[in-house]
């Protein structure tokens, strides 16, 4: 009955005031697997019943199954608004409904809940820069009682919601304000929220600065709900206040001295307080900033360096409980590029990163240390323009330290080795064949002997893929040096076929003496295949992809879009995916968008 009401309503819609439409659509979506099923919709139109007016009306419905718990839950809102615009008044009527519906099998009553809303807004275009608005709802709900089957609760109010906004813009510099502020009166639900934003931008040849300030205020009051089974009657009481307040400010300036030369820095600071009336146990705040300074300079047309410093500072702090803690990051790199020849380049990187968690109302005990020192090298090289090589090496130590003597017994150093080729070669403008290798082993050394061992971890990875592209290959590569070979141009159709295989190992070993006994590997094997075809408005494509090795998986993706009706688009999709090929888990969907 609910979906023919739907679709009954989009066919009103659509043939009713045909001269008046300026804007129709509805969206459509549809989820379907063996443990969860999902539909939704949703549909909006505007109209302009007259000269100086505008009617807009939505509306959203969405199901959503979970067959581990037999849950089922149901949302649906209905919303129509009058605009009326003339001169420099706009007034709006706002007419809502909304209603909710949830069950399980871990909650054996169905939890109801229906809103209706009745709302106007008044708002003032002072100045091209000068925006206020005035808005108040009536509110009415009707809620299902969770404990007592066929008892309702039932609700009015009203909520209040102000907006001003203005700012100025010149030559050099911009800077503007706004204000917003919001309460909601209901017998068991209150609230009241304040918020305020300032930001000024300066700009000239050589600095630019970006500057936010941003500061709120949220009170609510926290109601629970009791029930009386001797009267068959349940109520909300008012058990506390909360009081939540943030401040936000942002500060960004980058700098050109010179034009090889930019100098950049920035700082974000945050902090929430959230205090509570009885429940002071909860009592919290969280207190981030940020420092970070970037310098890049290009000594020559063909080398540059750059270099990195920043500063993260975070706390959680809490009034009563002993795991309040500071984090502190800091770290410092430094880069250096050199382009040899055209496109060929060799970069350096180098990098030392300290943490420091402390946790000062526990007398420190949980205080931990972590320092990380990596060196990146990388060499990108083309032969004979068609083959680009690839290649990175990483270096890193990470010593892990505990401050307390009976949690020092974990403090160790991993050393990480890692080597990362790639061969990407042209054949022709429309094939070309991807290599890429992964090489990496961490050494896991313990400072105090202990039950706990040494240990390694090495991976091993590799793939290949033979790409065909008829758009061709190259005009989509994004790669400077091929878009400037020679290759031909595709006006219509194009096809793209993406053959490839990659494997996988990981090995786990324990030191025992002078070598590493393997005590557990795994292995992974993938081949998969990559189909897109695009013809006009229209594609699909198709990706079968096996798995094997210490487990195996057969997974399927199909795919197709059509694009009508200037801005409408269909997709539906199919992904079943199995373990064995006898138990299959059907993932479809669709998604209609339809713009008329």
């Amino acid at each position: 009955m609910k979906a023919n009401s739907f679709c009954l309503v989009i066919l009103l819609l659509s043939c009713s005031f045909p001269l008046f439409a300026q804007t129709r659509e509805v969206e459509f979506y549809l989820y379907d697997s063996d443990s969860i099923r999902l539909l939704e919709s949703s549909l909006g139109y505007q109209m302009t019943p007259y000269k100086y007016g505008t009617m807009n009306i939505i509306s959203q419905s969405s199901w959503e199954e979970r067959l581990n718990f037999n849950q089922e839950t149901r949302k649906s809102m209905l919303g129509s608004s009058f605009s009326y615009h003339k001169y420099a008044l706009i007034h709006t009527l706002f007419l809502d409904y909304e209603s909710y519906f949830n069950s399980s099998d871990l909650d054996p009553n169905a939890y109801i809940n229906k809103n209706g809303t009745l709302g106007y807004r008044l708002h003032w275009i002072a100045l091209d820069s000068l925006n206020l608005s005035l808005e108040a709802h009536g509110l009415i709900r009707n809620e299902q009682d969770r404990y007592l089957v066929g008892n309702h609760l039932k609700s009015q109010g009203l909520q209040l919601l102000s907006h001003a906004s203005y700012g100025i813009d010149g030559k050099w510099a911009a800077a503007g304000l706004s204000a917003d502020w919001e309460q909601k009166k209901m017998d068991w639900e209150a609230y009241q929220v304040a918020s305020a934003n300032a930001n000024i931008n300066i700009s000239s040849p050589n600095l630019l600065w970006d500057n936010s300030f941003d500061i709120s205020h949220r009170s609510d009051d926290i109601y629970n709900l009791y029930t009386n089974e001797a009267k068959q009657n349940s109520q909300y009481q008012k058990q506390d206040t909360q009081t939540r307040n943030s401040i936000n400010i942002f500060s960004r300036a980058d700098y050109f001295p010179h034009p090889k030369l930019n100098i950049s820095m920035s700082e974000n600071y945050w902090e929430r307080k959230t205090k509570l009336d009885n429940n002071i146990v909860r009592n919290n705040g969280e207190f981030y900033n940020h420092l970070d300074l970037n310098v890049d300079y290009e000594v020559r047309p063909q080398f540059s360096l750059g270099a990195t410093a920043a500063h993260h500072l975070a706390i959680k702090d809490f009034s009563y409980a002993q795991n309040t803690r500071h984090i502190e990051n800091r770290s410092l790199a430094g880069t250096a590029a050199w382009e040899y020849a055209a496109q060929d380049s060799l970069i350096t990187a180098l990098s030392i990163d300290l943490q420091r968690t402390s946790f000062p109302r526990n007398e420190n005990r949980w205080d931990n240390d972590l320092r990380t020192r990596t060196l990146r090298l990388g060499w990108k090289h083309y032969y004979r323009d068609r083959i680009r090589l690839n290649n990175w090496f990483i270096y890193s130590i990470r010593e892990d330290v505990y401050m307390d003597s009976l949690l020092s017994a974990n403090n160790h150093r991993i050393e990480s080795f890692s080597f990362l080729p790639e061969i990407n070669t042209l054949l022709g403008d429309r094939l070309a064949f991807r290599q890429n290798y992964q090489i990496r082993a961490d050494y896991t050394d313990f400072y105090y002997d202990s039950d706990r061992e040494n240990n390694l971890y090495r991976q091993l990875g590799y793939g290949f893929h033979l790409i065909f592209d008829s758009y061709p290959y190259i005009a989509r590569s994004g790669d400077e040096k091929w878009l400037q070979l020679p290759y031909r141009s595709n006006r219509g159709s194009a096809i793209m076929i993406d053959l490839g295989y990659t494997y996988e190992e990981n090995q786990y070993a324990d030191r025992s003496g002078d070598y590493y006994d393997i005590n557990n590997k795994n292995r992974k094997h993938l081949a998969n295949l990559i189909i897109k075809h695009n013809i006009a408005d229209f594609y699909y494509s198709l990706s079968p992809q096996y798995i094997w090795g210490t487990w195996q998986e057969y997974s399927l993706v199909a795919v197709t879009n059509w694009d009508f009706n200037q801005g409408s688009n269909l997709e539906i999709s199919l992904a079943p995916v199995s373990e064995d090929l006898k138990t299959i888990d059907w993932r479809t969907s669709i998604h209609l968008n339809l713009r008329f």
